[in-house]
């Protein structure tokens, strides 16, 4: 399924803003089967007129993507991704047992659907998004720092815009606001009404990230977590109890995600 993540941050934003993105010139992808010396393996081949470079990918669930410049031949293809089969091997070995680890290509949480992360060393040291996912180039060690730096950037300009709409939804003022990097909650309220919410809802859908607010507003009317406090939170948002499900399933996702400095130095090593 597309990550089609433009959509969701135009639905999640004021109009006029996030509206960005890159013309897209000549692109097209196609399957092969390569034949190495252990085992024979499938590749999605996306040639791109945008690209200068080869980059060989290991995405979710073991799918391996090479990104290549437009007319590139498929023998340079090929050998390309002979030069480096050990490090697919490996690649593919964490994939089977399931490690959340950082790679190039690996799909980011980003308002609940997936955006690859497309690193290539020469690339911006800021990322950006574009049509071929998040764009990060620098020292591949300090991609996932500059990734979480991201995503707290995304998290001032999403979060108080839906702030905005909730609290004008039940007719209150819009509380003070903070960015909160706690790994147990989402959000809390203080007496003096100031809300705090993690940067990290970000990674959830827009639906998740309105039932936390509207969780939180409540708060104002009901100090605690009594039936009344709930009937509040079902006024705001009448589908509370699906969506506290789906935040404890999708949410420690989330949450566990680290942002630790990759040792890996590169993303694909130099032959």
């Amino acid at each position: 399924m597309p990550a089609d993540w433009m959509r969701r941050l135009r639905a999640l934003l004021p109009a006029g803003q996030g509206r960005g993105g890159r013309a897209t010139i000549r692109r097209s992808e196609s399957f092969y089967t390569l034949t190495g010396p252990d085992l024979e393996l499938s590749y999605q081949l996306r040639r791109s007129s945008a690209r200068r470079t080869l980059a060989l990918q290991v995405r979710e669930a073991g799918r391996i993507v090479v990104q290549a410049p437009h007319h590139t031949p498929l023998s340079e293809v090929e050998g390309f991704i002979r030069r480096h089969w050990p490090w697919l091997l490996t690649r593919l070995q964490a994939a089977a047992q399931g490690r959340r680890e950082w790679c190039n290509g690996m799909a980011l949480p980003w308002l609940g659907g997936p955006l690859t992360l497309n690193w290539q060393e020469d690339g911006p040291t800021v990322p950006s998004t574009g049509a071929d996912g998040l764009q990060l180039g620098g020292a591949w060690s300090e991609a996932p720092g500059r990734v979480r730096d991201w995503y707290h950037a995304q998290a001032a300009m999403i979060l108080p815009a839906r702030l905005a709409i909730q609290a004008a939804q039940m007719g209150v003022a819009i509380p003070p606001l903070r960015l909160s990097d706690a790994r147990t909650r989402w959000g809390s309220l203080s007496a003096q009404g100031r809300m705090a919410l993690n940067w990290r809802l970000v990674m959830l859908s827009a639906d998740l990230i309105d039932y936390v607010i509207c969780h939180e507003l409540a708060h104002l009317r009901q100090h605690n977590h009594s039936p009344a406090f709930w009937r509040e939170v079902e006024i705001l948002y009448p589908d509370y109890r699906s969506a506290r499900v789906r935040l404890r399933r999708e949410g420690s996702l989330a949450l566990a995600l680290s942002f630790a400095p990759s040792g890996e130095g590169r993303a694909v090593p130099e032959p």
